[in-house]
């Protein structure tokens, strides 16, 4: 079937720029606003399907309510005057990681880890929305000058339902594909129920393959594939890249794992896992454990429930012998009044409490414990608020406290490096001439990642001559993302019993959505009060 020149009216085709197994894309031109766009048409062979077209124009709507930065967007979907449904999308410029790795070769362990990181933030979206990507493979991950962009979300699982749904070849070729095989986790290899544990897996063979130049699984035929790829343990990571830190293989072997439930629970999860694995390679290499091919194997096999415990505690002593390391190296402490300028700086703050080897054994920190801690670090002033912090790396510490001389009021987040506490975040709170003012702070899980929010609250005790409270300010941070967003309110000058507010620039994104509602929430309480 011909692609009519214009679709919807209003998108012009331009050319085709890439083909797949259930569809094709191309580019196109809004004709009203004149900016690219990418078209996917459903083959004919599926639009002819009902059941099949419906559950396309369904996962579009599903995906249209992504809206990650990472992720390329939904504008819009329909059908063509032939029955035949299509999706506009975002149009995203870059080089996919594909052909980035064809010319470049393998990578550095800090760019794989980069990388990752980055489609971790995408699928921790995109689980929490209850969409699994499904299809995870280097021509669907854009590497652009915004950053890391994942593509073509959610497709194959339209077609998990198809009756053809057996169907599967690396290349592109007609037929139902649901994933690459060689990117396939093991329950979808077997036609098994699938949910996020999938895509980590597939997240484990993108990182094995920017480190080793190549997928851990590679035959010519697809059904070899398939098969390895459910019932073979993958050649040892530290085999193939000798200089890659081998707590960062041993990260990538646990997204291999044959078991869904060995492989860590959540994209964070996964996160936090590479993330860290690079953070303990700066340990001096005799301190680290032998070759672990040993340990993969076990950790693949998962035959009874004592062979998978005797596993788990194998790692754990790994990683506790890792942590008690890093610990080690930590030195002196410095306070944060001896900072000569306004930003926070980096400091120490050893804790009074015997520091465990393992993270898992840590004991609660206290609300007293913190705030002893916070207080010791503050050389010129004093601390007003302290409170407990859940973050990827652990119990934080998140203090108010007022700098002297001059009284100006900051935040700042410590959270645990080995024995002790260093700051690595904060904010000024006393900013605009916000000065007197009486300053809170809050935790709460606003994403609801399963980590804590903080939001800072600031009230200046002087009301009008009307009986308004006057002026509030809001501050809040996000530990992950170490990003400040924040909200000024203060009556209208002209109009009663409204506020006026001013937000932060980078509250207007759509990343920020659920922080700029939190904020919201808090400032305009009363029924009568409008933004």
């Amino acid at each position: 079937m011909d692609t009519p020149p214009v679709i919807a009216g209003r998108f012009r085709v331009e050319c085709e720029i890439g083909r797949g197994g259930m569809g094709t894309v191309y580019r196109a031109s809004h004709l009203g606003l004149e900016r690219p766009v990418a078209i996917k048409i459903l083959k004919p062979e599926f639009a002819a399907d009902p059941q099949v077209a419906e559950r396309f124009m369904r996962e579009a709507r599903t995906m249209a309510r992504l809206r990650h930065a990472g992720a390329a967007m939904i504008f819009d979907a329909g059908r063509l005057d032939d029955g035949r449904p299509f999706i506009v999308m975002e149009h995203v410029e870059g080089v996919t990681l594909a052909e980035t790795l064809a010319r470049e070769g393998a990578f550095t362990s800090e760019r794989a880890v980069r990388i990752a990181a980055e489609i971790c933030d995408v699928l921790a979206e995109a689980h929490s929305l209850g969409i699994v990507h499904r299809d995870l493979k280097p021509s669907n991950i854009m590497l652009s000058e915004r950053g890391v962009r994942v593509l073509d979300f959610g497709i194959a699982k339209v077609l998990a339902n198809s009756a053809d749904a057996t169907r599967t070849h690396a290349t592109t070729q007609s037929g139902v594909i649901i994933g690459t095989p060689r990117y396939m986790s093991p329950e979808q290899c077997m036609g098994r129920r699938v949910g996020p544990a999938s895509d980590l897996y597939s997240l484990g063979v993108l990182v094995y393959e920017m480190l080793a130049g190549h997928p851990p699984f590679v035959d010519q035929l697809p059904s070899a594939v398939l098969v390895k790829q459910a019932a073979s343990a993958p050649p040892p990571l530290v085999a193939l890249r000798a200089d890659a830190p081998r707590s960062l293989a041993l990260a990538v072997h646990t997204l291999l794992a044959k078991n869904p439930a060995n492989r860590p629970v959540k994209a964070a999860d996964a996160r936090a896992l590479l993330e860290g694995s690079i953070a303990r390679a700066k340990i001096p290499a005799e301190l680290l454990p032998s070759p672990f091919a040993a340990t993969i194997a076990a950790l693949d096999a998962g035959s009874s429930a004592a062979f998978r415990s005797a596993t788990i505690f194998v790692l754990m002593l790994m990683f506790g012998g890792l942590l008690f390391a890093w610990s080690h190296g930590s030195r002196s402490a410095a306070r944060i009044g001896d900072a000569p300028h306004d930003d926070v700086p980096s400091m120490r703050v050893h804790e009074s409490i015997a520091q465990p080897a393992s993270i898992s054994t840590l004991p609660a920190l206290s609300t007293g414990a913190a705030q002893r801690i916070a207080s010791s670090a503050v050389a010129r002033g004093s601390v007003s608020d302290v409170r407990i912090v859940r973050t990827r790396g652990g119990q934080a510490i998140a203090a108010i406290y007022d700098r002297q001389p001059g009284g100006a009021t900051h935040f700042c987040l410590m959270e645990r490096r080995g024995k002790s506490f260093r700051v690595t975040g904060g904010a000024a709170l006393s900013v605009d001439g916000f000065r007197g003012a009486h300053w809170t702070a809050e935790v709460v899980d606003i994403d609801g990642d399963g980590y804590d929010e903080v939001i800072c609250t600031g009230t200046q005790s002087a009301r009008r001559r009307d009986g308004q409270q006057g002026r509030r300010h809001y501050v809040l941070y996000v530990p992950r993302s170490r990003q400040t967003y924040s909200l000024r309110v203060a009556p209208d000058v002209f109009l009663s019993n409204t506020l006026r507010a001013v937000w932060s620039s980078n509250s207007a994104t759509d990343k920020a959505h659920a922080y700029r509602s939190a904020l919201r929430r808090r400032a305009f309480t009363a029924p009568s009060r409008s933004l």
